[in-house]
């Protein structure tokens, strides 16, 4: 074998094997940005739990962020009824959320008088996707 044909194949297995590299680094970004939406869409079922009476189930939609402002999306149905749209302010976030009247035929959730504390979701949760 000459020398240049032992060059090419040296390249050519760094190559491979940096592709491989890249992929599984992506792999596991992915995945970890997943979990970080389910942790966040669970934040926002739990808002809803201790700000508005009466919620016994939340679809989640779609969950997007917002490059130009830095804050994530997500709206979802609630009680299959009720169109909410929620905002944080980054992940793990303050969280705001408003109803989207038009879509609910002028009918909104009941905010409690008093918010409550409640840490465990006992609420059914149907998880989105990040878009």
């Amino acid at each position: 074998m000459n020398r240049h044909k032992k060059w090419g194949i040296i390249a050519l297995v760094i190559c491979i094997i940096g592709g491989i590299v890249m992929f599984s680094l992506n792999h596991q970004k992915e995945k970890t940005l997943e979990e970080k939406m389910r942790i966040e869409q669970d934040r926002m079922a739990l808002y809803l739990v201790n700000h508005y009476e009466g919620v016994r189930m939340v679809e989640f939609e779609s969950f997007s962020k917002d490059n130009m402002t830095g804050t994530w999306s997500g709206d979802a149905l609630v009680n299959d009824k009720y169109y909410v749209r929620f905002t944080l302010w980054n992940l793990g976030g303050e969280i705001s959320m408003s109803q989207l009247t038009s879509r609910n035929s002028g009918e909104v959730l009941e905010k409690r008088k008093q918010i409550d504390s409640k840490s465990d979701l006992d609420i059914d949760v149907k998880y989105g996707k990040v878009k």
